[in-house]
C-alpha cells in the first residue's frame, strides 16, 4: 500500500464529501425531521446509501487497486453536485437549511457551504498534484 500526498487528500475529500453526509443526515435535522415531506426522505435515503457506496467503491479503488484518477473523479462529482444545487438553489426555491434543523453558520455562511467547498478544494489540489506528479513521471 502506497501512501502519497494525493492519496490523502483524495481519502478526505471521499470522506467528507461522501461519508460525513450519511453521519449528518441520518439524525433528527434531516431523515428523522418530523416536518420533512416523507418523499424527500425518500430521496435522502437513496442519496446517502448512493454515497456511502462511493466513499467504499472510492476506498476500494485508491488503496487496494492503487488507481488515483478513478475515486478522484468519482468525489469530484459529488462535490461539483453540491456545487451546483447551492449555486442553482434560488432555481428551484431550496434552502440550504430546512424547518427543524439547526445548524450553525459561522460568518453567516451555512456549515454546508464550508464544508463541501473545503472538500471540493482539496480534491482539486490532489487531482492537480496528481496530474503534476503524472507529467513529471512522462518526461
Amino acid at each position: 500500500m502506497r501512501f502519497t500526498l494525493t492519496k490523502v487528500l483524495t481519502s478526505i475529500a471521499l470522506f467528507g464529501g461522501c461519508f460525513v453526509p450519511v453521519l449528518v443526515d441520518l439524525g433528527s435535522t434531516h431523515l428523522l425531521n418530523d416536518l420533512w415531506d416523507a418523499h424527500a426522505r425518500t430521496h435522502l435515503v437513496w442519496m446517502i446509501s448512493s454515497f456511502f457506496l462511493i466513499f467504499i467503491l472510492g476506498m476500494y479503488f485508491l488503496w487496494i487497486k492503487n488507481e488515483e484518477y478513478t475515486p478522484a473523479l468519482m468525489s469530484l462529482c459529488v462535490l461539483v453536485g453540491y456545487s451546483i444545487s447551492a449555486m442553482t438553489i434560488s432555481l428551484y426555491g431550496g434552502v440550504f437549511l430546512g424547518e427543524g434543523g439547526v445548524e450553525p453558520e459561522p460568518f453567516g455562511i451555512p456549515i454546508n457551504v464550508i464544508h463541501f467547498s473545503s472538500m471540493l478544494i482539496i480534491q482539486l489540489i490532489s487531482l492537480i498534484l496528481l496530474y503534476r506528479e503524472q507529467k513529471i513521471d512522462t518526461n
